[in-house]
């Protein structure tokens, strides 16, 4: 194996965009983690972590436009920092999130109402990889769901892979009722989800290794999502409710 290769060791972290703790989203998104984990064993090492939106208190945008004039994150203090700070450590996302109503569960919409300054006043989600699942009940509306994901992230982020499962019978051609093991009794939708644990893997440990071999764009080319030049990202501090500069020395 070549050794600068076996070297790349990335990080994917899995966000479950759920209200439901430890139900059918929060286990497609670990099943996906699972795989990713595998191709470290493998590989030479890919670290995971997992977070559900389901305990976390996450208020939506309030379009004060704070972030803008400042420049800085966002002024709520709840737990949607904690969630950014871990998805700029990573190398790639696994986004989940369920299908309601034909379309995507708010949680994860609610979270990125919140990124704006990351958005476009840094590189700090630039070339994320990025995968997403959702599970359903009766399988209607699975395809705006990930729709709806991917252009919520798309604009900084790097997509490359999309699974999806059923938690009912459904899934078998009967009337829906819930699977006795959950979203796992759909044996064809877990395959997928693990295949994006994969494909972010496979994608995520390329980028980082051209990156560390400096293959870049060069610097006039690294625009904003509206053509400008992306800021560079500047430290900053929570000072009484205000975010500022940290003096460089």
């Amino acid at each position: 194996m070549n050794k600068s290769r076996a070297s790349v060791k990335v990080k994917i972290f899995g966000i479950s965009g759920t209200p439901i703790k430890d139900g059918n989203c929060d286990t497609l998104v670990q099943e996906s983690l699972k795989a990713a984990k595998e191709v470290g064993d493998v590989t030479g090492g890919v670290e995971t972590e997992f977070i559900t939106l389901a305990d976390k208190d996450i208020a939506m945008c309030r379009h004060c436009q704070w972030c803008i004039e400042n420049k800085a994150p966002c002024k709520i203090k709840d737990d949607a920092q904690v969630v950014f700070d871990k998805i700029i450590e990573s190398d790639g996302v696994i986004f989940g999130a369920p299908t309601w109503v034909m379309t995507l569960a708010p949680p994860l919409t609610i979270l990125f109402s919140r990124c704006r300054y990351y958005a476009f006043f840094t590189r700090q989600f630039h070339n994320k990889v990025a995968g997403y699942l959702t599970v359903g009940f009766f399988g209607f509306g699975l395809e705006q769901a990930l729709d709806t994901m991917e252009n919520l992230t798309k604009l900084a982020m790097l997509p490359v892979a999309r699974g999806w499962a059923i938690a009912s019978t459904a899934a078998y051609g009967e009337r829906p009722k819930y699977l006795k093991d959950g979203v796992l009794g759909d044996k064809a939708g877990v395959l997928r989800a693990r295949n994006v644990g994969v494909r972010v893997v496979e994608v995520a440990r390329m980028i980082k290794y051209a990156t560390q071999h400096g293959i870049v764009l060069p610097e006039q080319y690294r625009t904003t999502p509206t053509g400008g030049h992306w800021e560079r990202p500047r430290e900053k501090v929570l000072v009484e409710g205000v975010w500022r500069e940290v003096e460089q020395k």
